[in-house]
């Protein structure tokens, strides 16, 4: 008996270990299907919800300013990507934590071909709300898909590489 019920209770630890395991590796998705909602102009003023240039498939979304060093430095990055990816459903959007004044400024000194909104101060009030940056620093990236479920998030400074892996990643 007694080895039975040693037996027993190694298949049961080994059982409760799967599942354990099971739970703390599933992903819970956070929707942020909010944000689609959220209007903002660009840098001519016109009123964009950010549904109207999210991707298909997934969006990036990345959160900058002009003062702030490592965001002018990914700028070229994103547009490239962006580029590169748009005919595949994937957007690139650049949500200004600055003013329009800034922003054009900016544009004259450095090509940019993502999606650029301007955003003020309501961009630190939409970082709080999505609630993975206590901080509210910058840069500050994210990525979610069709149905606004977050899959991914950077702060600092991003790379072609990370953008990439996000995106194969997702297709798995």
């Amino acid at each position: 008996m007694r080895k039975k019920d040693l037996i027993l209770v190694l298949i049961f630890i080994f059982l409760m270990g799967l599942a354990i395991n099971l739970l703390l590796t599933t992903k819970k998705a956070t929707n942020i299907s909010w944000i689609a909602s959220e209007k903002l102009s660009d840098i001519d003023g016109r009123m964009f919800e950010i549904n109207d240039v999210s991707g298909k498939r997934y969006t990036i979304l990345n959160f900058w300013a002009t003062w702030c060093a490592p965001c002018v430095e990914e700028m070229p990055m994103l547009s490239e990507f962006h580029n590169k990816t748009k005919k595949k459903g994937i957007s690139v959007i650049g949500l200004a934590i600055d003013n329009e004044k800034n922003v054009k400024e900016f544009l004259q000194k450095i090509k940019v071909d993502h999606h650029l909104l301007v955003a003020g101060g309501k961009g630190t009030n939409i970082m709080e709300k999505i609630g993975l940056n206590p901080s509210n620093s910058l840069p500050f990236t994210i990525m979610f898909d069709e149905n606004y479920d977050l899959l991914e998030i950077k702060l600092g400074k991003l790379t072609l590489n990370e953008l990439l892996y996000w995106v194969n990643t997702a297709e798995r």
